[in-house]
């Protein structure tokens, strides 16, 4: 199969300021060119990325949400628009049913880049109206690591890189301890949860922190069983998530 490439060059998007996303998504488009795609974009500025897809998806039903009227000039009948909010879930509803009753292939959130919105439209769209196998893609996930952006705060943690013989003797008392005296394992985590908790820290600002909740669900199947021999409560929603400079991919399992 011919790798058919993504050239944002021709249209009014600003994908086209980042060719290193046009290349993530070529990896993943590739095998969908040809197929009757149904496309989710959240936020689509002035319409150009929905005629990009238009273009790259030949057989696609291209469908854009966005707070602002957009009116792109599409010929093809393969465009259709919706005016709202992304958290509207009512609406996300209604889009779905009427443009993807089986669910969208391809959800691409390019809209607010605010946490907490983008939570409640991913959980909603993801769980109810992606296929599975869809994919789903958060952009500019960075935007929380900006103190000039809405829900953003700067970057401020140094790692200490040096290693305590003290702490990690600690650390290895508490672990022979929840072997070797199972009755004691309450109090055991309660003092490994005050002894660690500084042990690593995080930048949970705006996006940045919902992607890394996203983090946890991919790790589901372990965060739901107690160790390595037991079973998990529950297996992850995510066949794979991969991260890359101002992307998030997720699969849906």
């Amino acid at each position: 199969m011919d790798n058919k490439i993504i050239d944002a060059g021709g249209y009014d998007t600003d994908k086209a300021e980042h060719p290193h996303y046009l290349r993530k998504y070529e990896e993943y488009f590739q095998p969908l060119h040809d197929q009757e795609v149904k496309l989710l974009e959240l936020g689509v500025y002035k319409g150009g990325s929905l005629l990009l897809w238009r273009d790259y998806f030949t057989r696609g039903v291209i469908v854009g949400l966005d707070l602002n009227s957009v009116n792109p000039a599409d010929e093809s009948g393969r465009i259709r628009i919706y005016q709202g909010q992304q958290q509207d879930t009512a609406l996300l509803d209604r889009i779905a049913a009427e443009n993807a009753p089986d669910g969208f292939d391809v959800i691409i959130d390019d809209c607010s880049h605010i946490g907490e919105l983008t939570r409640i439209s991913f959980w909603h769209l993801f769980n109810n109206h992606l296929k599975p196998g869809g994919l789903y893609v958060i952009e500019d996930w960075s935007t929380g690591y900006w103190d000039s952006f809405f829900d953003g705060l700067a970057f401020r943690y140094a790692p200490k890189l040096n290693f305590s013989p003290a702490g990690f003797r600690i650390r290895s008392t508490f672990a022979h301890l929840q072997r070797s005296a199972p009755a004691l394992n309450p109090l055991i985590r309660l003092a490994k949860r005050i002894f660690n908790r500084k042990q690593f820290r995080s930048h949970d600002y705006g996006l940045v922190g919902f992607v890394k909740e996203l983090v946890d669900e991919c790790g589901m199947a372990d965060i739901t069983r107690t160790g390595p021999d037991t079973a998990p409560a529950r297996q992850s929603k995510f066949k794979e998530m991969k991260i890359s400079p101002g992307q998030v991919f997720i699969l849906k399992a």
